[in-house]
C-alpha cells in the first residue's frame, strides 16, 4: 500500500467516524428537546396531536384556551388524544389540569400519562377521579376530594392513592431519570414529591403522551349517570 492509499484510507475512516458521532449527537438532542402545548390553536393542536379513542366518540376540542374532553353518560367511553412525537424519555412532563366534581364512586377517569407501545407495553401515569368506596376510605377522602392514583403499570406494577380537591386547577408531574440505563421515576402534585419508583424499564424505551377522559371499571363503583367532563390548561416536557 502507498502512502497515497493510506493516506486516502485514514481520512476515509476519520469521516465515517464523525459522521456516525454527528447522527448519535442529532439524535440525542431531538429526543431531549423541549415540548409545549398551550391548546389555544387548533392548527398546532392537529400538527402535534392525534385521537387515541379506537372507535370511542372523538368527544374533546379546544375551548377557551383548554382542550375539553367529554364522556357520555351511562357509557364506557373512552377518549384519549396522544402526541404524534414519539421519542419522549428522560426529563420532566406536567399537566396542569381543571378537576371537576364527579358524582361520588362514579366509573370516570382523568388520565395524564406516558406510554410505550412495544412486545412489553409500559404506562407511568396519573388516574384522577372519584374513586371506589375502597380507596375513597383509604384515604379518608371528603365528598369535595377526588382520587389520584399515581402507577407504574409494568416493571414493576405498582400504584399508590392521594387525593387532591375538585373543582380546582392542579399540577400533575412526572420526572424520570437514569439511573443504571433504567428509568428512575418521581410523581409529584402540585409540585409536592409524592411517590418515587426504580423501575427496570430500559431508558431506550421511549414514550408517546397522552390526555384522556375513560369511564374505567376499576376508578368507581357504576357507570356514570351524568355527561363528564375534564380540562387540559397545558402540558410541557423539558
Amino acid at each position: 500500500m502507498n502512502r497515497l492509499t493510506a493516506l486516502f484510507l485514514m481520512v476515509s475512516i476519520f469521516l465515517l467516524g464523525s459522521c456516525k458521532s454527528n447522527l448519535f449527537h442529532k439524535k440525542e438532542v431531538v429526543e431531549n428537546i423541549p415540548f409545549s402545548e398551550d391548546f389555544n390553536n387548533i392548527d398546532v393542536f392537529h400538527q402535534n396531536w392525534k385521537d387515541n379513542s379506537f372507535g370511542h366518540p372523538k368527544s374533546y376540542q379546544l375551548e377557551n384556551n383548554a382542550l375539553k374532553i367529554t364522556t357520555r353518560a351511562n357509557s364506557k367511553d373512552r377518549i384519549k388524544v396522544k402526541t404524534k412525537r414519539k421519542n419522549f424519555g428522560i426529563g420532566t412532563y406536567e399537566w396542569k389540569i381543571y378537576v371537576p366534581q364527579y358524582n361520588i364512586n362514579d366509573q370516570c377517569s382523568i388520565g395524564a400519562f406516558i406510554y410505550h407501545s412495544g412486545k412489553t407495553p409500559y404506562e407511568i401515569d396519573f388516574e384522577i377521579g372519584s374513586g371506589t368506596i375502597a380507596d375513597r376510605t383509604q384515604v379518608a377522602a371528603k365528598p369535595s376530594e377526588a382520587i389520584v392514583h399515581c402507577t407504574s403499570q409494568h416493571h414493576p406494577h405498582t400504584s399508590e392513592i392521594f387525593k387532591v380537591a375538585t373543582e380546582q386547577w392542579h399540577s400533575f408531574k412526572i420526572e424520570l431519570i437514569e439511573n443504571d440505563h433504567k428509568y428512575f421515576v418521581k410523581w409529584y402534585i402540585n409540585n409536592i414529591l409524592v411517590k418515587t419508583l426504580q423501575t427496570q424499564i430500559k431508558t431506550k424505551h421511549k414514550f408517546t403522551v397522552h390526555n384522556s377522559l375513560e369511564n374505567l371499571s376499576f376508578m368507581g363503583e357504576q357507570l356514570p349517570t351524568q355527561e363528564n367532563y375534564v380540562l387540559f390548561d397545558s402540558f410541557s416536557f423539558k
